[in-house]
């Protein structure tokens, strides 16, 4: 029995960002949706209440019996979960998610996959975003908590013949990888037509051990691409492409050999507006965003140019991005309090917390900032503990809270954040930038820190755990 052909389907995990976006998509399809997780409160937990799902708490109970399949994530101990090794005993089938959503993509004869490290998200959020405004029928899975004025992060038509998704680089099941199995990219399962990659680039160091395995498992997934097949990357990752693609790749960038070219004019950027032009075939076309940052003007270029191929005209498109909010999580505004301008996003590779504290930067060049950043697994805060010192040695004023230990990593604490402060503090010593750092414990010890800040200052908090929670904690 195929997925598609289940009716009830359980979600181990089911609050995680990618998997209540696949809950959407299975509602959305006519199918029962039931699943577990822990009690805490999830970014996700607004969808899931509208959905109407009913979640058991923890991963010791029973699977319901009208349960025709399982579902599981690379979190909670992927395929050996409790609740997933009850399922295979009881010879009811399993599936990780990215099985699951392939199947359902997969049945698309347009299909959009986006990867890369930084982006992917936003990339594929514009893109539905554009195509919802234009009122296409389309199908999505994008790994948020919501698309901010869509009201949901996925959606499911069965008229639908496109379908866009984040692709992801990660293993499906990075438990057996610690055991010695070989990696199976999330992206694996995927057959695209159109693959967009943001940034090649190295992550997940609890799975890969180099940039050069990356590398590796990136042409694995550009070598799935079935006809008409389309290849949109950054130009300088071109030579990082298999080389039938690195002719033949459209390509986004500032350099005038880019396909479509774009230029951000920070005269006309400030709070609340982000000005550019992109660059096709010769032809100019004003860009103005309500989302800050040259790499969201990046997102959009990419968003433009993959709609641009599938049949939508660059006008149309640009004109949609007018009015995109963004998503959660990915610099989200949490409103004014105590006359302190609050921000929230996403970011937790150096690269990203560049580009976000960049945005930062155009938009309130002269306001004082706060950054409070919170690193994300021990593995990756380890691996890239060099490029984390230098971009947070730039900060002006720098709070760090304590490492977050992601779900899907079970290592022994193998750096802490006093580990990463001293880092950063060593690399101010060489590049003589006057960093303020502040250590914070919990969540408490942070809001109270931010409370206290002066009127006018600008706070953005950084991080894929949950810092996101401190902007309830702080008085208005």
């Amino acid at each position: 029995m195929k997925f598609v052909e289940w009716n009830t389907i359980y979600l181990v995990g089911i609050k995680g960002v990618a998997m209540t976006a696949l809950a959407q998509l299975l509602v959305d399809a006519g199918k029962t949706v039931l699943g577990c997780d822990v009690a805490e409160e999830f970014v996700t937990q607004e969808k899931l209440t509208e959905l109407g799902i009913t979640i058991d708490f923890g991963f010791s109970h029973q699977i319901p019996n009208s349960v025709d399949g399982v579902v599981y994530t690379a979190a909670h101990g992927g395929e050996e979960n409790p609740v997933v090794t009850a399922a295979k005993s009881q010879s009811i089938p399993i599936f990780s998610h990215a099985e699951a959503l392939a199947e359902l993509f997969n049945a698309k004869s347009e299909r959009v996959a986006v990867c890369g490290v930084g982006g992917k998200s936003t990339v594929s959020a514009m893109i539905a975003w554009i195509f919802e405004g234009m009122k296409n029928d389309v199908s999505y899975s994008v790994g948020v908590g919501e698309i901010v004025g869509l009201g949901r992060n996925a959606r499911w038509t069965e008229s639908s013949k496109t379908f866009i998704t984040e692709a992801d680089e990660y293993a499906s099941n990075p438990e057996a990888v610690k055991r010695g199995a070989d990696i199976v990219p999330r992206f694996s399962y995927f057959s695209p037509t159109i693959i967009v990659a943001t940034h090649i680039r190295y992550d997940h160091p609890d799975v890969y051990s180099d940039f050069k395995e990356t590398l590796s498992v990136y042409h694995e997934f550009f070598e799935s691409l079935t006809p008409p097949e389309i290849a949109i990357v950054h130009n300088t990752d071109v030579s990082y492409l298999p080389k039938k693609y690195q002719n033949t790749a459209k390509t986004i960038g500032t350099d005038e050999s880019a396909t479509m070219r774009f230029v951000v004019h920070p005269t006309e950027t400030y709070a609340g507006t982000t000005a550019a032009t992109l660059i096709y075939e010769g032809n100019e076309y004003a860009l103005k965003l309500k989302v800050p940052g040259t790499y969201n003007v990046e997102n959009a270029a990419y968003a433009v140019l993959t709609c641009h191929f599938l049949g939508i005209e660059i006008e149309d498109a640009i004109s949609q991005l007018e009015s995109f909010n963004s998503t959660k999580r990915r610099f989200e505004f949490h409103g004014v309090k105590n006359g302190s301008t609050y921000y929230d996003d996403y970011a937790h590779h150096p690269e990203e917390i560049k580009a976000a504290i960049t945005a930062l930067d155009q938009w309130y060049p002269d306001a004082p900032k706060v950054i409070a950043f919170q690193p994300h697994t021990f593995s990756r805060t380890q691996s890239l503990l060099h490029e984390f010192s230098h971009v947070l040695s730039q900060v002006e004023n720098l709070v760090l809270l304590d490492i977050f230990a992601s779900a899907r990593e079970s290592d022994a604490k193998t750096i802490s954040i006093q580990d990463l402060k001293t880092a950063i503090e060593d690399r101010q010593t060489q590049e003589l930038f006057p960093t303020a750092i502040t250590v914070v414990a919990n969540y408490t010890e942070l809001a109270s820190h931010l409370h206290m800040l002066e009127p006018g200052t600008i706070v953005l908090t950084l991080g894929a755990g949950d810092i996101y929670k401190v902007h309830d904690l702080i008085p208005s």
